[in-house]
Parts: C-alpha cells; structure tokens; sequence
C-alpha cells in the first residue's frame, strides 16, 4: 500500500540540495515543525524533461505534533522565494485517497487545493504541465509493472497534453476555453453605424481637396 508522500517541484532544475535544506530548515524553524530530510529523486526523468526537479521530503509519524506537511503553502512559497522561481508542493495519501497541492510563483499570488488524491494529482499535472499517470506513477515509487498499471487503473488513458512535454511550466492560462464575444447590442450598432458614417464623411472630404 502506498505510503504518504509529500513531494516538492523546481522549475530551477539545477538547484542545489545543500540550498534547498536550508531554505526548508529556515521555513520550518518558522512554522515551529521539525526540519525533516530531503533527497533529489533520481529516478524522475519525464519531469525533468519537462523542466522540473523533484525532491522528496521524509514524512514522520506527527505524534500528535506539528508536522511540515501541515504547512506545505508557507514551504512551497519560501521555495518559490529562495530560488527565485516557480514552485509546487504535493501531498497525497493515497491510501486515505487525500491530496493537497500548493503552486507558488514570486511576484504572482500562491494557489493551493486539496480534496480527493486522484481530483489534487490531476490538477498539479495540469500545473507541472505532465499528463496526470506520469505523475502517478512517479508518486507510486516509478515506472514499475505494478506502478505503470496502478497509474492507468486510477487515470485512465488521458490525452495527452498539447505541448505539455516541452512547455514544462504551469499554465497561466484558464482550462476553459474563452467565452465567444457578447453578440452587439443596440448601442454598439449605433456608435458603429456613427462610425462608418464618420469614415465616408472623411473620405469624402478628402477627395474634394485632391
């Protein structure tokens, strides 16, 4: 059975670890938690392809305490701060089919959301720019038999994402598409015949002084 995962994503896929330790020990320290260890995840070639570096925060049983996962919004931003660049944190429990995924950019407001683990691993693909399986599997511990058929099991065979392995970023854009232009109303048609008038007025006024 999967175990608890909290997970954080760079966009600075040259990131050093040493730097990352001590952005978490000094975020941590704030939020009065315990500095837990923290590992680059090897193993996680499809996100670097698409620009992301993955590192791995070692959960520990809270006994009741106050644990990093329990602030994973103020992590993500001092991330996204330190380095100067996007950032996205995700904890899931599959098992107790719970999610929470927090987006943090400098210089743009913070996006969070939590609710069902398969509804929160899909929209933080949508945000890593990945399809929602590669990112299954990556959290079932990697592209095993097991892990590739408990990934098509949970998400089916999505369609690919139109540009999603070279864009590597989280969309700025909406999912949905744009509303179509509101039809004109009465006034718009009258300032609009106001303005034809005005052009053929000029047009003519031009030529008489030709």
């Amino acid at each position: 059975m999967s175990q608890p995962r909290l997970v954080l994503f760079l966009a600075d896929i040259e990131g050093n670890l040493t730097a990352l330790r001590q952005t978490l020990s000094r975020a941590c320290e704030t939020a009065h938690v315990p500095l837990p260890d923290v590992r680059w995840v090897e193993a996680a070639t499809p996100m670097t392809d698409a620009g992301w570096r993955v590192a791995e925060v070692k959960l520990q049983p809270s006994g009741g305490k106050a644990v990093p996962e329990d602030h994973l919004d103020s992590l993500v931003r001092a991330v996204a701060r330190d380095f100067r660049d996007q950032a996205v944190g995700l904890y899931t429990d599959k098992a107790g089919s719970y999610g929470r995924a927090s987006l943090s950019e400098p210089g743009r407001p913070s996006r969070s959301l939590e609710g069902e683990y398969i509804d929160v691993v899909r929209q933080t693909a949508r945000w890593l720019g990945v399809e929602a399986p590669v990112l299954g599997r990556l959290l079932d511990g990697g592209a095993t038999a097991r892990n590739l058929l408990a990934a098509a099991v949970d998400f089916g065979n999505e369609e690919p994402q139109q540009g999603a392995a070279s864009q590597g970023k989280p969309s700025r854009r909406g999912e949905q598409p744009p509303a179509p232009p509101p039809e004109p109303d009465e006034d718009d048609r009258f300032v609009e015949a106001k303005l034809v008038e005005a052009r053929r007025l000029m047009e003519q006024y031009l030529s008489h002084r030709k």
